[in-house]
């Protein structure tokens, strides 16, 4: 009798053995999880409500389905101190150089004193390689899904939980290579959240009519309708020019195809223009863009450009 009791003894004794055993590889499995998921590109928590923005510059991380390897874009920002849910919310986008960082603090005075909130993604290299993720968007190479002109309005709806803003569209604007987004962004359909468009100084355009060359130098392949097209006219989009910006530089597009637009960025904006507005009127179509020039201006916005963006947005407020 003894003899069995000490066998079960040694049989609850293996028993209890084995469940801190598998207790452990449960807990250890747990850890390694959550180690995972944070260090696995960036935070889980990185794009939560429990984001912030707070006053000042900063940045944001922002997950996105057309960013691969789960990898996150930063969002800078310039948030003024008296910014309200009231008041108006711009995006900037930033040339072919992939520099952003340092516009925000550049803009900080006009920021406070118009009470605007700047956004500004970075569409860095690495996330974005070269010309065909950021200026073409993707259009050639992913589904509509993952075309980069729609990342945008993902950005506005998170800034719009985590700010309280009561704003239901944006400003956005683009100069160099961040009008050639803005423009195409408008093209391509993806403008339910824009107010107002303004795209400065492109160095090549998408023409809205339906060409030779296809995209990204027409809309032909894109396959938009009349009602398409009615839509687009009918937007707030001011294509803003710098007189003077008339330097083929090392940004300068010189294929056989871009240079049918124009031997200068100054050329090829009124080229854009005076080729939509055609087409608008060729269809018949309402055309509400406008097109300004800025004297004594070249490839980047001088003071009385970025005086007449702040009064066009000013201007929805009132």
């Amino acid at each position: 009798m003894l003899q069995f009791k000490v066998c079960l003894l040694k049989q609850f004794f293996n028993l209890i053995a084995n469940i801190k055993a598998y207790i452990i590889q449960v807990v250890a499995f747990i850890i390694f999880a959550i180690v995972a998921l944070t260090f696995s590109g960036c935070a889980t928590s990185e794009t939560t409500i429990y984001q912030e923005i707070n006053n000042g510059d900063g940045f944001f991380y922002f997950k996105d389905k057309t960013i691969s390897n789960g990898s996150a874009m930063r969002v800078f920002y310039y948030k003024p101190k008296g910014f309200t849910p009231d008041r108006p919310i711009l995006f900037f986008m930033h040339g072919a150089d992939r520099k952003a960082e340092h516009i925000p603090r550049i803009a900080a005075d006009a920021l406070e004193k118009f009470n605007i909130l700047l956004l500004l993604p970075e569409f860095s290299e690495e996330l974005f390689p070269k010309i065909e993720s950021y200026q073409y968007g993707n259009v050639r190479t992913k589904p509509r899904e993952l075309w980069s002109f729609y990342l945008n309005d993902r950005i506005f709806r998170f800034v719009r939980q985590i700010t309280g803003t009561r704003q239901q569209k944006y400003y956005i604007w683009g100069n160099s290579a961040g009008a050639q987004f803005v423009h195409r962004q408008i093209l391509v359909g993806a403008h339910e959240f824009i107010e107002k468009a303004f795209a400065s100084n492109a160095g090549v355009y998408t023409l809205p009519t339906n060409g030779h060359d296809p995209y990204p130098y027409s809309i032909k392949g894109l396959g938009l309708t009349n009602k398409d097209l009615k839509e687009i006219f009918l937007l707030n989009f001011f294509v803003l020019l710098g007189e003077e910006d008339v330097v083929q530089d090392a940004y300068f597009l010189k294929s056989k195809t871009a240079m049918k637009q124009g031997l200068n960025r100054f050329q090829r904006g009124k080229v854009f223009y005076a080729t939509a507005e055609r087409e608008a009127r060729g269809r018949e179509l309402e055309f509400n863009w406008k097109l300004i020039t800025i004297p004594g201006c070249g490839h980047e916005p001088n003071d009385e450009m970025s005086r007449k963006v702040i009064s066009l947005i000013s201007d929805s407020q009132n």
